[in-house]
C-alpha cells in the first residue's frame, strides 16, 4: 500500500511539474504575441492617439517600453520559480497545502 501511495505521489508531483511548465511556456507565448504586437503597431498607435505630428519615441508612448520591461522582469521571476529552486518558504507552503489536500480526501 505504500508503494502504490508513492508512487500516486510522484506521479502528482510530476502532473503538476507539467502543468508549471506549461503554464510557463504559455506565459511567454502571450508574452511575445502581445508586446510583439505593441511594438509592431506603436507608431499606428502613437498617430491614432496624438496625431500625425508627434514623434513615435515620444515620452507620452514610453509606456510601450516600460510594459515591455516590467512584463520581462515577471517573466524572470516565473522562470525562476518553475525552473529554478523556489524561495524555502514557497516549498513549504506547497508542501502544506499537499497535505491538507490529502487530508480532506481521508475524510470523505
Amino acid at each position: 500500500m505504500a508503494t502504490k501511495n508513492n508512487r500516486q505521489s510522484k506521479i502528482e508531483r510530476a502532473r503538476s511539474r507539467v502543468a508549471k511548465i506549461k503554464g510557463y511556456y504559455r506565459h511567454i507565448a502571450i508574452f511575445i504575441i502581445i508586446n510583439g504586437f505593441l511594438l509592431l503597431s506603436k507608431k499606428s498607435i502613437a498617430i491614432a492617439l496624438f496625431g500625425e505630428g508627434n514623434p513615435v519615441n515620444s515620452k507620452a508612448m514610453s509606456w510601450v517600453e516600460w510594459n515591455l520591461y516590467i512584463w520581462l522582469a515577471i517573466l524572470a521571476i516565473h522562470t525562476i520559480l518553475v525552473f529554478g529552486k523556489a524561495p524555502l518558504f514557497m516549498k513549504k507552503w506547497e508542501d502544506r497545502q499537499i497535505d491538507k489536500f490529502i487530508e480532506e480526501e481521508r475524510k470523505r
